[in-house]
């Protein structure tokens, strides 16, 4: 199924994100866990593209043994970092070789060490040219990212939403967001989507907290904010790690219980590769996603 296909009954769609492991023995334990993950019943997965690393080559091997093995549909993530044109195109290929029917299609970051987006010699500068190609390619769905307090590069939100009207207008089928931590960014972000004609399905993207510092650490590489009163109760657990967990657990479901019940299209879980977390979300979000189903 196309991304489009998930949407079409209006039930919230539920999808997680992996990413491919560096080492032989990481990608032994997320094949290990693959099984139980996709137990857990998401729509589909996403697997994300490591574009200057060996894990590029990985993220194919993992989409093709979660489609071809498991029978479950997913989605490749794909960059403009590194590759040209000629490249992604022959990447395209390979992927559709692998029956995969869905791609995730982003400019991606700067390499690590620098601040600044470069474009590759002979690629793109910019994610609407790639999403552009990829449609162009033709048979694929596609997903864009937002951001909801604004990609951390742009100046203002004027342009943060004219960049994603461009990937939309190029060919995109779907937003999947940013992580963010107070839904309140999220529906001001949709009505700013909505209100310059934006109007595809957009996602939440979530991440659960596992760990206090990683956490610091991402929200500030992707310009996210973690909400005073969150970060409050983080510091005050320390280094207990369970109380962490129990504290990013709550969290995370009341922020999907919330969101099922303003109608999202739906929730797109960060599992950064665990099961327990993930697991024990959905099992408290089952019931509002069976009330919303049944509706």
């Amino acid at each position: 199924m196309k991304f489009p296909d998930f949407f079409a009954s209006g039930d919230p769609v539920v999808s997680f994100e992996l990413f491919p492991p560096q080492s032989d023995l990481g990608l032994a334990k997320l094949e290990e866990r693959l099984p139980k993950l996709i137990a857990l019943q998401p729509s589909f997965l996403t697997v994300t593209y490591g574009a200057l690393g060996t894990t590029r080559d990985r993220t194919l091997q993992v989409v093709s043994k979660i489609r071809n093995i498991f029978g479950k549909d997913v989605a490749h993530h794909l960059t403009c970092v590194g590759s040209t044109r000629e490249e992604i195109a022959q990447l395209l290929h390979d992927i559709r070789k692998e029956n995969i029917e869905n791609i995730v299609a982003l400019r991606g970051d700067p390499p690590q060490g620098e601040t600044e987006f470069k474009p590759h010699q002979g690629g793109y500068r910019y994610g609407n040219e790639l999403v552009e190609q990829v449609r162009k390619f033709g048979g694929f769905g596609i997903a864009v990212a937002g951001y909801p307090e604004k990609h951390i590069e742009a100046p203002d939100w004027e342009t943060d939403l004219k960049h994603l009207k461009r990937k939309v207008d190029a060919g995109a089928d779907l937003v999947i967001t940013q992580l963010f931590y107070d839904n309140r960014f999220f529906y001001e972000f949709v009505e700013r989507c909505r209100a310059v004609g934006i109007k595809k399905p957009i996602v939440p993207g979530l991440l659960p907290i596992l760990n206090a510092e990683q956490i610091k650490r991402i929200t500030r590489i992707c310009g996210s904010s973690i909400p005073t009163e969150l970060l409050h109760k983080l510091t005050q657990a320390g280094d207990d790690q369970g109380k962490v967990h129990e504290i990013g657990i709550r969290h995370t479901v009341a922020q999907a219980q919330d969101l099922l019940a303003h109608g999202v299209a739906g929730i797109h879980f960060y599992v950064l590769n665990q099961y327990f977390h993930i697991a024990e979300i959905m099992e408290q979000i089952q019931p509002a996603l069976a009330r919303i189903s049944h509706t």
